[in-house]
């Protein structure tokens, strides 16, 4: 391992030695690399290396099919950023160690709730038809209102032609590690003032293999479909969007040991995977996800700007199977339902084709409006504000939250003052979250509210035409979620005994971000360093005893901190053809009286080298280096250090004067045996995934 450091940081030295002595020869007007696009995200409409508040912009575009198929990937090389895994279908983002609601995710312009499940459910979002994603570190509930503590995920959609004219593209890949098939068609047109876009979308993919066979259950199929109308004149613009997507999962339950056995009927499994699963003792669940958001934006006489946002979503998601390994809680369970009928519905629980154990739905109404004051030389001002409405039902046997209701509503300003080579944004905000809860169990109600004032000052400093420095100081809150709160009974997807605190008070974030960006034509350099101070963190701790056979966790809440740096190198060289990016981030988090945060990524270190050679076509080598993790969460398991290798490229053809992409990749090139440390899956012995070869084609015309 240190070895190959070395080696690493040799070559990135000499790179970015042999760039700089070509920088001193030349006196090119200095543009950045890898700082270009309008960021969406943030109040302003600022590039990348103007705004105030640091953001990763990744264009999906850019990427190449292969990197774009799934939001892991995307964001494969933005330092800060990780994701919490039960197995390649539910991976859950990171941001700085915070996780689950703590990060928002905004998607067609209106938060994306299903975050709002367990710390185990990931996105769920099909990346065909996303244009670009946006990360912002840190505390951003000045904007977002509550729960943005660990910072936001801003996915806008694809977007319509710019011109009169119609386009259709087709893609496919398939993976043979898993015999995974993920495709896709989409049609973008554009006639006068108005715009129309569809597509669709499939994943079928098997169970995935590692270092000791096949790992069972860790299927997934998904279907989406994705829909957009939009209108645009010279002073009003409207976009309706619409997306539904469905997805079945299978998930791991067993501990894992030698599947030797099972290699020899890899290709007969994923044959039979999509024939209902009709294994006794597979457990799976079934998700549906709809969203529905209309944005309009309507501009004045005097160059104010109105913008009004209304968001639909319904969240859909059932879990079947059994689970003989949670003893005898089914027995107790059922003791506690006053409905005599719940005792067949367990008995009945084994077939796919009865009733799911947890069946919820979670119906989400939003409303965001902000007025964009005019713009002076020195002077933006903008005031909004947002409304929110959100109802949790259960219709299953279990219950892991309660029905519940909750209202959100929140006012802010923020301003952006422009001097000669400083930049000033100052925000506020007000915020009142009210939770009621019905437990059919105890026939009893809960209410409670919880308001909270947020604000935020930011500096960006110009140091000459090609470096910056940034200081972020940011506040943030968020209200406890309906498990932390009321939790009382087994967690499946967990494997413990959960009990939630009622009395939980709401989590204040106070965060310092310093940031450093130097840039040339031909390189960029940044280093960020943050301390984030969390008041009344909350967590979920191991009591030490049992119930109902599993481990008994309780919701317990502690001040805390986090603290880390991230260090990120890109450029070309002195090789017209070979560039490269490489980056590196070390996280800490501690609870105050003692102990350390769970799920906190080790020492990482990523370096990838592009290679393009124009009609030969262009190439990728990518590392990965992570080091061990053994400062752990009193339940986690220390992991060991690895090392993963990557290799992928393209061709563009042309056929009937259209383009035709071809792509290829392999993944752990070397079939690495590796458990990383933010893995579920671990506890379970499963290694992480083998040697995965992958090949796929783009068609557009």
């Amino acid at each position: 391992m240190k070895n190959i450091y070395k080696i690493i940081l040799g070559l990135v030295l000499i790179l970015n030695y042999n760039q700089t002595n070509s920088q001193e020869a030349t006196n090119d007007t200095i543009v950045p690399v890898s700082l270009e696009g309008v960021v969406v995200s943030t109040p302003f409409s600022e590039s990348v290396e103007n705004n105030v508040i640091s953001v990763d912009k990744v264009n999906l575009g850019d990427l190449g099919f292969l990197k774009s198929q799934s939001i892991p990937k995307a964001l494969y090389n933005v330092p800060g950023v990780s994701f919490v895994s039960t197995g390649p279908g539910i991976q859950k983002p990171i941001i700085r160690g915070l996780s689950g609601n703590r990060v928002v995710t905004v998607y067609q312009g209106i938060r994306f709730e299903n975050m709002q499940w367990g710390d185990e459910h990931g996105l769920e979002i099909h990346t065909s038809g996303i244009s670009s994603i946006e990360v912002i570190k840190g505390p951003m509930s000045v904007l977002y209102g509550s729960d943005a503590i660990g910072g936001v995920l801003y996915i806008t959609p694809e977007r319509y032609l710019s011109e009169n004219g119609l386009k259709v593209d087709i893609e496919s890949l398939y993976n043979a590690n898993y015999s995974g098939i993920n495709s896709s068609v989409g049609l973008n047109t554009k006639i006068n003032k108005f715009s129309l876009l569809a597509r669709a979308s499939i994943i079928d993919a098997g169970d995935y293999e590692n270092a000791d066979g096949v790992v069972e259950n860790t299927w997934t199929e998904m279907t989406d479909f994705k829909f957009g109308v939009g209108f645009n004149t010279d002073n009003f613009e409207s976009d309706l969007r619409f997306n539904y997507t469905a997805t079945n999962l299978g998930i791991p339950h067993e501990e894992h040991g030698d599947h030797d056995d099972h290699d020899d009927d890899h290709d007969d499994d994923h044959d039979d995977h999509d024939d209902e699963h009709e294994e006794e003792e597979e457990s799976y669940q079934e998700l549906e996800n709809t969203i529905i958001s209309w944005k309009n934006s309507l501009k004045f006489n005097n160059k104010s700007e109105l913008q009004v946002t209304l968001g639909l979503s319904d969240n859909l998601r059932k879990e079947f199977g059994h689970h003989e390994e949670h003893g005898d809680h089914d027995d107790d369970h059922d003791d506690d339902h006053d409905d005599d009928d719940h005792d067949d519905d367990h008995d009945d629980h084994d077939d796919h084709e009865g009733e799911a154990h947890i069946d919820m739905q979670l119906q989400t109404t939003s409303l965001d409006f902000k007025y964009i004051f005019p713009k002076t030389d020195k002077f933006e001002f903008i005031l909004g504000g947002s409304f929110l409405t959100q109802e949790n039902s259960n219709f299953g046997e279990e219950e892991l939250i309660p029905d519940a209701e909750k209202q959100d509503l929140g006012f802010y300003g923020i301003s952006h003052v422009h001097l000669d080579n400083l930049d000033l944004m100052v925000g506020f905000r007000g915020d009142k979250r009210d939770i009621h809860t019905h437990d059919h169990h105890t026939n009893s109600d809960f209410e409670k509210s919880y308001t909270s004032f947020t604000s935020s000052i930011g500096l960006k400093k110009n140091l000459g035409s090609s470096s910056n420095v940034r200081l972020n100081l940011s506040s943030g809150y968020r209200a406890p979620n309906l498990s932390e709160l009321f939790a009382d009974g087994v967690h499946h997807g967990t494997s413990r005994y959960e009990i939630g605190d009622d009395r939980l008070g709401v989590e204040k974030s106070n965060q310092i971000d310093l940031v450093f960006n130097t840039f040339s034509d031909k390189a960029s350099f940044g280093v960020d360093m943050f301390y984030n101070s969390l008041d009344n963190y909350i967590y979920i701790k191991p009591t030490g005893g049992e119930m109902d056979g599993m481990d008994l966790y309780n919701y317990v809440q502690e001040d805390a901190t986090l603290f880390g740096i991230e260090v990120s190198l890109s450029g070309e060289t002195n090789l017209d053809w070979l560039t490269y990016n490489t980056s590196f981030e070390y996280l800490k988090g501690n609870v105050k009286e003692g102990g350390n945060l769970p799920f906190i990524s080790p020492l990482t270190f990523k370096l990838d080298f592009d290679l393009d050679f124009d009609k030969a076509g262009t190439y990728e080598i990518g590392l990965v280096s992570k080091a061990n993790q053994n400062e752990v969460a009193d339940y986690e398991t220390v992991t060991e250090s690895y090392s993963l290798f990557d290799v992928s490229g393209s061709y563009m053809l042309n056929m009937a004067n259209n383009d035709l992409n071809l792509f290829w990749s392999v993944s752990n090139l070397f079939d690495k045996e590796y458990v990383d440390h933010l893995s579920r899956l671990k506890n379970l012995n499963i290694h992480d995934m083998g040697r995965n070869i992958s090949v796929g084609l783009k068609y557009s015309f």
